[in-house]
């Protein structure tokens, strides 16, 4: 672990600091619900003085054009976080129900990639925004660009993922120079949007859902500022009507059931031929009930919880809406009666190819089975 030991604080302008107004919040281990620490809130100051030291690490330091420091930077970087990859590991597991299982993905691959690859023609200030879906490998890519090029980051972590993006920032002080990668964690909006729009900010990259990174487009456009946004989108795959059908649909339960479908563009919905609907659906459960459900530091297990009682919700709000429009529920579909928030794999057939179950990004363990001729009835009507 970081030799910056004690109360977690924000990693601002080379040191660990509290927040100025010293706001914090409890973050909680979605496994079982239990309190697992405080973390910093950060309010409109903190952010400032984030974007500021960004700002001078770029404008007023030799950093920019220093490319043999960046290199030995970045690698001393890169080995200091290999050598701590199972903290972090540990972290994302328990602070959003990552599998350990999944380490190759989230963890092991994007600290590899960190000195691959070309960067940026220029050096910029960039607000990085992540979600709790997969925060480390999108910060990581974007840090790897920007110091690359002699900029820096202001990395904004979802709330949910704030302390694997403190300690990545807390490894970071020991081989980065001041300003170079500051983390500001924040459960306030506006503060995040206004690390969107501070004019010594040169450009936004955004990774997350689409609803989102709409508003983080408009307020960033709007104050001429670059964007780039990596936004989800729910995949729908045909099976074709041959001997491969069922080794499709298993394949497509599996990968939506792993770390609970909390994953971008993961096949959600599976469309077949009617006449092998019920070969589907079959198929869909077999696979759906080899998953292992449990503790995401088992080695063994690829279904965790769901991130926070929000997301939870939120799918069980989708689940109920497969149910008002007729649709089967065949396997899953209820919280499971155990602490923390939890979903099994569940399978949903019969759902129309219009439903809003197939054309929104559900981000949970649930796979749709469609039949190629079923529309919704206001489709029909």
């Amino acid at each position: 672990m970081s030799a910056h030991a004690g109360p977690v604080g924000l990693p601002i302008d080379g040191r660990e600091r509290a927040t100025r107004a010293g706001w914090s919040f409890p973050a909680r281990n979605p496994s079982t619900g239990e309190k697992l620490w405080d973390l910093p809130d950060a309010g409109p100051e903190d952010a400032q003085d984030a974007v500021e030291a960004a700002w001078r690490a770029v404008h007023a330091t030799g950093w920019s054009t220093d490319g043999p420091m960046r290199l030995k930077a970045l690698l001393g970087f890169q080995e200091a976080l290999l050598a701590e990859s199972d903290r972090l590991v540990e972290l994302l597991a328990t602070e959003t129900g990552v599998p350990v299982a999944l380490r190759s993905v989230h963890v092991d691959e994007p600290v590899a990639a960190l000195h691959s690859g070309p960067g940026r023609a220029d050096p910029k200030v960039t607000t990085v925004i992540t979600p709790a879906t997969s925060p480390l490998a999108a910060a990581l890519a974007e840090v790897r660009r920007a110091v690359v090029a002699g900029g820096a980051v202001v990395l904004k972590p979802a709330p949910e993922a704030a302390r694997a993006a403190i300690e990545v920032g807390r490894i970071a002080l020991d081989f980065l120079p001041r300003g170079v990668l500051n983390v500001v964690v924040t459960r306030d909006v506006d503060v995040a949007i206004g690390l969107t729009v501070d004019r010594r900010v040169d450009e936004v990259a955004f990774t997350g859902s689409e609803v989102v990174a709409e508003r983080v487009r408009d307020a960033a456009t709007r104050a001429r500022k670059q964007v780039r946004t990596d936004t989800g989108h729910p995949v729908s795959i045909r099976a074709k009507d041959d001997a491969d059908l069922e080794a499709v649909v298993a394949r497509a339960a599996v990968a939506v059931a792993t770390n609970a479908g909390q994953a971008c563009r993961i096949p959600t919905s599976v469309v077949v031929p009617a006449l092998r609907y019920m070969d589907a659906r079959t198929a869909a459960i077999r696979a759906m009930d080899s998953v292992v459900v449990g503790d995401p530091l088992d080695p063994a297990t690829l279904c965790g919880p769901l991130r926070s009682p929000v997301a939870r919700d939120r799918v069980l709000r989708y689940v109920a809406l497969a149910e008002s429009e007729g649709a089967d529920v065949a396997r899953g579909g209820r919280a499971l009666d155990r602490p923390g928030w939890w979903v099994p794999p569940t399978v949903i057939g019969g759902v129309a190819r219009d439903s809003r179950l197939v054309t929104e990004e559900l981000l949970g363990p649930v796979l749709m089975v469609v039949t190629e001729s079923r529309t919704s009835p206001s489709a029909r009507a």
